[in-house]
């Protein structure tokens, strides 16, 4: 299996053993000692997002990680809501000031490796699981050099990496084994293979042949090829995305489970599964409604006889996909 051990900057290394257990569960106003802040037992933690994270807790790590200055230098003043109802299944939101509607929304849990498939020992493994992950800009317009890929309202943040960074720190600090999540699009699959691999190795197969039969083609104009059922398989069927769950493991127990004799016989078995695009299929689809204004790049008219004069596809109006939230079923 290709290394999917989490990458994390030098200066987020530095930064991570700074912050100390008092510094990420105190708020406002309380002392940080350890009678003051009821923390002698993890019954009176309920408050704390994994019975670690206040929510000044969280902005303070953000901070010093740098990535407060870095959402605000793209859409202004936002604040950090904590929804933490459950400690283990806190739900973070980046309100934008600006925007009045959310610019960063994840919604976390612990879970087991049982839950994305491991058995024996590994089943037992903690796990950080991501519910859901949504990324926009909502002050930004989309244009030809960056086109809505499906299920898209807005651009997104370009912050992916750092916030996936900052998932795996937080998996570590809570003790968990692997960061895991379920891709609803394979758009946002792109987005979590560098650093995420499919627990199933026919899932990853099957995606590693989306990608290569895709090759060469903007891969925004991929992901709509797969999302609107436009790849064939060699019997002229529709070669769909299935989600499936992805982990990047933190422990090397979960890394070896990655890395058996069946997980690559499978991976290799669908990798190599011919598929082609359904060009016909595509031009029909094709939902020009959504697209950005203005004529579309050379390479996109050769693929799609781009017509400015045809009638929107039939898909542009009241499309269900179109108007659901990304889900992770986490995407970006």
């Amino acid at each position: 299996m290709p290394s999917r051990t989490p990458q994390i900057s030098p200066r987020l290394r530095r930064t991570y053993p700074r912050l100390s257990g008092l510094d990420l569960s105190s708020s406002e106003g309380e002392s940080l000692s350890l009678d003051d802040l009821g923390l002698e037992s993890s019954g009176d933690r309920v408050a704390l997002a994994f019975e670690t994270y206040s929510r000044e807790g969280l902005e303070r790590a953000l901070a010093a990680y740098g990535f407060t200055q870095r959402l605000e230098e793209r859409v202004g003043p936002f604040e950090l809501r904590l929804s933490c109802q459950e400690p283990f299944q806190p739900r973070l939101t980046f309100w934008s000031r600006r925007y009045h509607t959310p610019v960063a929304d994840l919604s976390l849990r612990r879970a087991l490796g049982a839950e994305v498939g491991f058995t024996h020992a590994a089943a037992e493994a903690p796990l950080l699981y991501v519910d859901s992950l949504l990324l926009q800009h909502p002050g930004r317009p989309f244009d030809w050099n960056r086109p809505p890929l499906p299920g898209q309202l807005h651009p997104g943040l370009s912050l992916s990496n750092d916030i996936l960074e900052l998932l795996h720190l937080m998996a570590r600090r809570i003790g968990a084994e692997a960061v895991a999540l379920m891709p609803a699009t394979f758009a946002a699959a792109c987005v979590y293979e560098p650093r995420y691999a499919f627990v199933d190795g026919a899932a990853q197969g099957r995606f590693s042949a989306l990608r290569r039969a895709g090759r060469g083609w903007p891969r925004w104009l991929l992901a709509w090829a797969v999302e609107l059922g436009c790849m064939r398989d060699e019997q002229g069927q529709p070669a769909l995305f299935a989600p499936s769950a992805m982990i990047s493991p933190l422990s090397r127990r979960l890394s070896r489970r990655l890395d058996t004799r069946g997980w690559h016989e499978a991976q290799r078995f669908h990798a190599k599964q011919p598929l082609t695009l359904d060009e016909e299929a595509l031009q029909a689809r094709f939902p020009w409604g959504r697209m950005p204004p203005g004529p579309p790049p050379e390479r996109v008219v050769e693929l799609l006889g781009y017509d400015p004069l045809s009638p929107a596809s039939p898909l542009d109006e009241g499309w269900d996909r179109a108007s659901i939230p990304l889900r992770s079923i986490a995407g970006v």
